[in-house]
C-alpha cells in the first residue's frame, strides 16, 4: 500500500513532463523546423522525456525511386514550319530625271483634282520632258474661301511654280450652304446659283491673269445620285462661264459612267480593259481610275506642250485601218440562190443577176417545192446530191467491164 503513493507521484511527474515538451515542440514548428513525432530506437518516449533533449533535425524530402517512376512518354519533336516566302511586292519603277527645259503642269483644286494629279504623274512617269506639279487640297472649294480662297492663292502659286499650263479640278466639296453677310443660301437655291457663279468668274478671272494655258476638268459621277446630280449642276454652271472667259473646259463625266449617265465603278481603262475605276466609297478613284481622268486631258495637254505629252496608243488589235479604194478587193454582190442559176442556165456561180433576172430567184423556188423542175443540178454542184458521183460511177463501170 506504501507503493501507491509514489507510484501515482510518478505518473503525475510524467504527466507534468510530457505537457512541458509539447509547448517546446510547438515553438520549435512555428520556426519552420520539422519535428519528429516518432519512436526512433527502443526506450525512445522515455529517452526523450529523461535525457538530453536534442534539436529534431529536418527531414529529407522523400525521393522517388526509379523503379517506381512511371515510364516517361517520349514526345516526338515539334515539327517547325518553313516559312512561306512573302508574296514579292510590286516593284516599283524610279522616275526617269526630268529635263532642265521640261514643261511643266500644275494642278490646283479638291482632291478630285489629286487624282487627277496622281494619274498625270503616272503618264508622265518616263518622260523627262513633262513634271506635274501637285497643288491641290483636298478639302478646299470655292464656297469655303475661309478654309482656302483658290483666287486669292493663284498668283503666288503660279509665281513660285512657274507652270506652262494650269490644270483645275474643283467643286466636289461645295455642296454645302453659302453664307453670306445677307444671309445663309441654301445649296440649288437662285441665290446659291448666283453667288456660286461669281466664285467661278472669280477664278476664271484669276487663271485669265496668269497667261498660262488653263484646262478645267469637270466633275464625273458619284455612288450617291443626290451628289452626282449636284455635280452635274456645278459643271453646267462652270461650263458656260469658261465658254464666255474663252477657258477650256474638258468633259470627263461619260467616262465614268454608263449609257445613262449614271455612276459605275467598273469600266475600261485607258487600254479598253474592264477594271475598276473607282474605290469602294464611291467618291474617290483608283489607279486605274486616276490614269483615265488624266487621259481625257492629254491631248490638250500634247497640242498646249508641242508634243511633248505623249498621247495613249491603243494596242494593236483595237486599231482601225482604212483600206484605200485601190487597195480595197473586188466588191461581193448579193446573195443568189442556186436555184435561179439553173433557170439562168448553166452550172457556173454568177457573181451577180442581172436586175431584169432577179424575179426568176421566187420562181425558181417555187418550182423547186411543187418538184415541177425535173432537171437535177450538175453533178459538181454543191446541192447535187447523186451517189455515188458521177465520176466514181464511170470508174466502177470500166473495172466492170475489164479492160479491152
Amino acid at each position: 500500500m506504501k507503493r501507491l503513493p509514489a507510484l501515482l507521484c510518478l505518473a503525475c511527474g510524467l504527466i507534468l513532463a510530457a505537457i512541458a515538451i509539447v509547448p517546446e515542440t510547438l515553438a520549435q514548428s512555428t520556426r519552420g523546423e520539422i519535428v519528429v513525432a516518432e519512436n526512433s530506437g527502443p526506450g525512445g518516449f522515455f529517452r526523450r522525456l529523461f535525457g538530453r533533449r536534442q534539436q529534431a533535425r529536418p527531414r529529407a524530402p522523400l525521393q522517388a525511386f526509379p523503379e517506381f517512376d512511371a515510364p516517361a512518354v517520349k514526345t516526338p519533336p515539334r515539327r517547325e514550319r518553313k516559312a512561306r516566302p512573302a508574296a514579292p511586292k510590286p516593284r516599283e519603277v524610279a522616275a526617269v530625271e526630268k529635263a532642265p527645259d521640261a514643261k511643266r503642269a500644275l494642278v490646283i483644286g479638291d482632291f478630285m483634282a489629286g487624282a487627277l494629279a496622281k494619274g498625270l504623274a503616272d503618264a508622265n512617269r518616263d518622260n523627262a520632258k513633262v513634271v506635274v506639279i501637285d497643288a491641290s487640297s483636298g478639302s478646299s472649294g470655292l464656297v469655303r474661301d475661309d478654309y482656302f480662297n483658290w483666287p486669292a492663292k493663284l498668283p503666288e502659286i503660279v509665281a513660285e511654280q512657274k507652270p506652262d499650263a494650269i490644270l483645275v479640278m474643283v467643286g466636289a466639296n461645295d455642296r454645302q450652304q453659302i453664307k453670306t453677310p445677307a444671309g445663309t443660301l441654301d445649296i440649288g437655291s437662285d441665290g446659291w446659283r448666283a453667288n456660286y457663279t461669281s466664285r467661278i468668274v472669280a477664278l476664271a478671272d484669276a487663271l485669265k491673269a496668269t497667261g498660262k494655258p488653263v484646262l478645267w476638268g469637270g466633275l464625273v459621277p458619284v455612288a450617291s445620285s443626290a451628289m452626282s446630280r449636284d455635280y452635274s449642276s456645278i459643271n453646267g454652271i462652270a461650263r458656260e462661264q469658261l465658254d464666255a472667259k474663252g477657258l477650256k473646259f474638258v468633259d470627263m463625266w461619260n467616262g465614268f459612267a454608263d449609257e445613262d449617265g449614271a455612276y459605275v465603278a467598273f469600266g475600261p481603262d485607258v487600254r479598253g480593259q474592264a477594271v475598276q475605276l473607282r474605290s469602294d466609297d464611291g467618291l474617290n478613284f483608283t489607279r486605274a481610275g486616276q490614269r483615265k481622268l488624266a487621259y481625257f486631258v492629254e491631248q490638250d495637254l500634247s497640242d498646249i506642250f508641242g508634243g511633248a505629252a505623249p498621247l495613249v496608243v491603243a494596242p494593236a488589235d483595237e486599231r482601225v485601218v482604212s483600206i484605200a479604194p485601190e487597195d480595197a478587193g473586188p466588191s461581193i454582190g448579193p446573195m443568189v440562190p442556186l436555184e435561179t442559176l439553173s433557170l439562168l442556165g448553166g452550172g457556173e456561180l454568177s457573181a451577180s443577176v442581172p436586175d431584169n433576172q432577179r424575179g426568176l430567184t421566187a420562181t425558181a423556188i417555187a418550182a423547186r417545192i411543187a418538184k415541177a423542175d425535173s432537171a437535177p443540178p450538175p453533178p459538181t454542184r454543191a446541192d447535187s446530191y447523186l451517189w455515188p458521183p458521177p465520176s466514181q460511177a464511170a470508174s466502177a463501170a470500166a473495172r466492170i467491164r475489164g479492160p479491152r
